[in-house]
């Protein structure tokens, strides 16, 4: 199993470089969707592109599910932008694209996700509460993750505008696993082992 985790894709997504290049990249921007701001959403495609991969794009909360499987099947890469994590989740378990996700990752292909689709990849998300908050929709009756990582990631910390909600969690979650990354940082899982990345690498 590969992750790699990032707040700012547009910032780190160079530290992939090779492992990446001639590869399809299913591109899922659904957490970004009902979002005010979504230009990380253009710059991150912008990064694949000059990675020389071919983009997928899928936004699962309206694609068909045999759209859905033909699209994760055709895939080397899984890749979910940043946006709503809330959001996010519930239309991953709605249309149960978090057993896709397990499938296509323990088969071996390389998981990315981006702030909000990092934060999902936890057993658990009610930490990240002061950074996003829950839609009025959620049709979920829990706030659990895909399971995939054994620690809790705080992303754009300190990073504007999410300097004082990025503090609070860490500050309110004594006892979870958090690790915490700013804009310019990754985490790379590889199996049991956890490293972290910095574009000044």
């Amino acid at each position: 199993m590969k992750l790699f985790l990032c707040s700012h894709f547009a910032k780190v997504g160079t530290l992939l470089k090779e492992d990446v290049v001639g590869k399809n990249v299913l591109f899922i921007p659904t957490a970004s969707i009902h979002e005010s701001y979504k230009g990380y959403v253009d710059e991150a495609r912008a990064v694949w592109h000059n990675l020389n991969t071919h983009l997928i794009e899928l936004e699962i909360s309206t694609a068909s599910l045999e759209d859905i499987q033909g699209a994760f099947d055709n895939a080397d890469i899984l890749y979910f932008t940043g946006g709503n994590t809330f959001f996010l989740i519930d239309q991953i378990r709605k249309t149960g694209v978090d057993k896709l996700i397990k499938q296509h990752v323990e088969s071996g292909k390389l998981y990315v996700g981006e702030s909000g689709g990092a934060i999902i990849c936890a057993d658990e998300l009610s930490y990240i509460k002061p950074m996003d908050e829950v839609p009025s929709d959620f049709s979920q009756a829990d706030y659990l993750g895909l399971n995939l990582i054994d620690f809790y990631v705080v992303p754009h910390y300190l990073c504007f505008p999410f300097e004082k909600c990025s503090q609070q969690i860490v500050d309110e979650n004594p006892d979870l696993a958090i690790w915490v990354i700013n804009n310019e940082q990754a985490i790379l899982v590889e199996g049991d082992i956890k490293r972290e990345l910095c574009i000044s690498e």
